[in-house]
């Protein structure tokens, strides 16, 4: 068994050789673009979706187009009333469906 060591508020603060994965970061991203008008609001996404697609929105991601000329995305699932699984693509700037599958 290792020996028991003293804990300082430097280890709990920041732990050795650990890096914080970028994706707890791309919260603060939407909120920022949000703030600056780049995005439209989720709460405006969620209403016309809800709208459009009646049921109950179980996941929301945010797909970075990789291209230039290509415009962020989200990725928004929906389990409609009747058990079905959409995903359904939504222009994170204009707040147009652009795609759904399922």
């Amino acid at each position: 068994m290792p020996a028991a060591r003293d804990i300082g508020p430097r280890d709990l603060l920041s732990p050795p050789n650990r890096r914080i994965p970028d994706q707890f970061f791309g919260h603060d991203r939407v909120r920022d673009k949000v703030r600056d008008g780049v995005y439209v609001s989720l709460s405006i996404i969620r209403k016309k979706i809800q709208k459009e697609y009646p049921g109950r929105i179980v996941d929301v991601q945010l797909l970075i187009a990789q291209r230039e000329g290509l415009r962020d995305l989200f990725d928004v699932k929906v389990l409609t009333d009747e058990g079905k699984l959409l995903s359904i693509k939504v222009d994170a700037q204009s707040a147009k469906i652009v795609d759904v599958k399922g």
